[in-house]
This record gives C-alpha cells, sequence and structure tokens, in this order.
C-alpha cells in the first residue's frame, strides 16, 4: 500500500510538475517580448544621442556647408532670371 500511494504522490506530482513548466515558460516567453522592447527602445535613444551628438560636434562644418548651398543657389537664381535672354519683367523669353 506504500508504493500505491507514493506512486500515486509522484503521478499528481509529475503532473503538477507539467502545469507550472507551461506557465514558466509562457512568464519566459513574456519576460522575453518585454526585453527585447526595452532593447529596442534603449537603440532608439542610443541612436538620436549619437546624432545628436554627430550634429553638435559638427555645427561649424555642417553650417558653412548650408550658407555656401544657400549662397550656390541664390546665385543661380539671381543667374536665371538676369541672363541674356531676359525681358523686361525679369522672365526668360522663350524664341
Amino acid at each position: 500500500m506504500p508504493s500505491l500511494t507514493s506512486s500515486v504522490e509522484n503521478l499528481v506530482s509529475a503532473i503538477f510538475g507539467i502545469f507550472r513548466n507551461i506557465i514558466d515558460s509562457i512568464f519566459a516567453v513574456c519576460t522575453s517580448i518585454l526585453a527585447l522592447f526595452q532593447s529596442a527602445a534603449v537603440g532608439v535613444f542610443d541612436l538620436a544621442k549619437s546624432f545628436l551628438d554627430f550634429l553638435l560636434s559638427n555645427i561649424l562644418v555642417l553650417s558653412v556647408i548650408a550658407v555656401g548651398f544657400i549662397l550656390y543657389t541664390a546665385v543661380l537664381q539671381k543667374n536665371a532670371t538676369t541672363g541674356p535672354h531676359a525681358g523686361a519683367g525679369g522672365k526668360k523669353i522663350v524664341s
């Protein structure tokens, strides 16, 4: 009789162990998903921080490039309206 009760006890223990392992696996999957989102958010913020650091450390060079581009486009616009085929209103005459 003791072997029957110990066998039933082992069976019940094994069944509860299976359910516990399933629940633990579900919690582990949820924890992994949360860790994935956390690492993705940290990665995005690190990327933004690096980008801002790059901009701040190279602000002088980027400003010179921007001013050069603005001056270049201003000269192009000025030459386009006062070119050799410009009419009285500054518009090109198509011949």
